[in-house]
């Protein structure tokens, strides 16, 4: 065992918090060096949720260092120490989408991400691909505090986890109702409280189940093993949704009010669950360079899938890439902002400004690409068969990362016209528009208001479109 923590829940306390206990040798210069992380995920100064810190024997310094995202402990050489820390919620109020990603902790219920749970020894995971045998013992203050976490629902458990896997995952305690369906011989969990105006319990589980079974249908993964999904309400006075998925859970969230349909959460879970493979499997080589695919190709699949589904008829298809997509990309002050501009700080830095932009431009390229390898192989082929093999490549090699080079390798199987590259170079590398003049299946044409390109559909050949652009 590499590491062993403890973890008990106090929301009863004047301020509720998550008391975390774990044991740890200093090295033969009596340093114990600790990350937490203090900045990631848009969040900035997560130090401030620490409550308190202390060490047994006393230790001969402490120092935190939030700009490493360290913590250094001296103490004697090679001796065991008892490190206790607390975590608390670090803002008043009731929970708030934006506030996602930080320790969200009251007198009712927790629900906080690994990575903002776990202070790991930095010889834990000497590298990122390091995988380590952690266990975690949770103890609750009364019998009707329910628990769980992406890796399950014991009050124990044993896991093997790199580094990813431990930060991305969830914990959550308290009032949360929890419900569960098997998936062949594996056990998807849902859990969720709070009194939901816009819709019940049921209505979610239900779109869970129908939203888990047409993916995997899709994917035809053969990877096994139970998955785990929360949601919790947020309390703005506006629409807003909100979520990550991970590779074994997916964490959601969403106004509690009536300016949220299940419309928005049927999009929200489409596009979250599919970052299992999008994202979580098929993984980029610069993490915003490829936003274009990993959230781009996520939010155009959710849509698709939808279409195979039946959850949306071509009409709402249509009127969602017009209404969500098309429109707004064009009325964007920064659409054609090149993809090199999008660094990670700039993008994060600037997230208001650019958050959809990487979404919309990579959703269209999608759209066209699929539309020409339909064309091109007589609808013998489409996009699907490139995203499986792109999965395929990344099961079986986990140093797979997709970057422009590999991913016009690829495309080039399924198109074969010279213009690939150069296409990808304008829409994607360089952000100018698509032209999608004759790159739309028959039966849908566009129609231009003030120079903006709106899809619409021929009624006539409705179904026949449907079938196409479903393939």
């Amino acid at each position: 065992m590499d590491v062993e923590y403890n973890v008990q829940s106090k929301l009863k306390e004047t301020t509720p918090v998550l008391e975390v206990e774990f044991n740890y040798s200093s090295d033969k210069d009596g340093l114990v060096r600790l990350r937490y992380e203090n900045e990631s995920w848009g969040d900035s100064n997560i130090f401030d949720c620490i409550k308190s810190f202390q060490v047994v024997p006393k230790a001969k310094r402490i120092e935190f260092f939030r700009d490493s995202s360290q913590i250094i402990i001296e103490t004697d050489p090679n001796i065991i120490n008892v490190i206790r820390y607390q975590i608390s919620q670090d803002y008043e109020g009731l929970p708030l989408n934006e506030k996602r990603y930080r320790p969200m902790i009251d007198s009712r219920f927790f629900h906080i991400l690994g990575m903002r749970l776990f202070m790991v020894p930095e010889r834990v995971f000497a590298a990122d691909s390091t995988r380590a045998n952690i266990k975690i013992n949770y103890q609750a203050e009364g019998a009707n505090s329910l628990y769980h976490s992406s890796f399950g629902k014991d009050n124990v458990q044993n896991i093997s986890v790199d580094r990813e896997d431990l930060y991305a995952s969830f914990f959550i305690g308290g009032d949360f109702r929890r419900y569960s369906f098997p998936l062949e011989k594996d056990t998807v969990y849902f859990l969720t409280r709070g009194n939901w105006k816009p819709f019940t319990d049921h209505d979610i589980y239900q779109l869970l189940k129908e939203t888990i079974k047409s993916q995997n249908e899709f994917w035809n993964d053969p990877r096994k093993g139970n998955f785990s999904v929360s949601l919790v309400p947020t309390y703005e006075e506006w629409y807003s949704v909100g979520g990550s998925g991970f590779s074994s859970s997916f964490i959601s969230f969403a106004s509690n009010n009536d300016k949220v349909s299940l419309k928005h959460m049927r999009w929200l879970y489409n596009h979250e669950l599919l970052h299992k493979w999008i994202g979580r499997t098929i993984l980029n080589e610069n993490e915003v360079e490829q936003y274009w695919f990993s959230e781009g190709f996520t939010d155009y699949y959710s849509y698709k899938l939808q279409l195979k589904a039946n959850q949306l008829n071509v009409a709402e298809y249509v009127e969602i890439l017009n209404s969500e997509v098309i429109i707004p990309h064009y009325q964007d002050p920064v659409k054609n902002t090149p993809n090199s501009k999008l660094t990670l700080q700039e993008y994060w830095g600037n997230y208001a400004k650019y958050q959809k932009l990487p979404y919309r431009r990579g959703l269209l390229y999608a759209f066209l690409i699929d539309n020409q390898i339909k064309k091109e192989s007589n609808y013998t082929k489409s996009l699907d068969d490139l995203m499986h093999e792109l999965l395929a490549l990344s099961l079986k090699d986990r140093t797979t990362r997709i970057n422009q080079s590999l991913f016009l390798r690829t495309l080039s199987k399924y198109l074969n016209h010279s213009s690939v590259a150069l296409q990808f170079e304008k829409y994607i590398v360089n952000g100018e528009l698509i032209n999608f003049q004759d790159q739309v299946p028959n039966g849908l044409s566009i129609d231009y208001t003030d120079d903006i390109p709106v899809f619409k559909i021929d009624a006539t050949s409705k179904k026949e479109l449907e079938r196409k652009l479903s393939l």
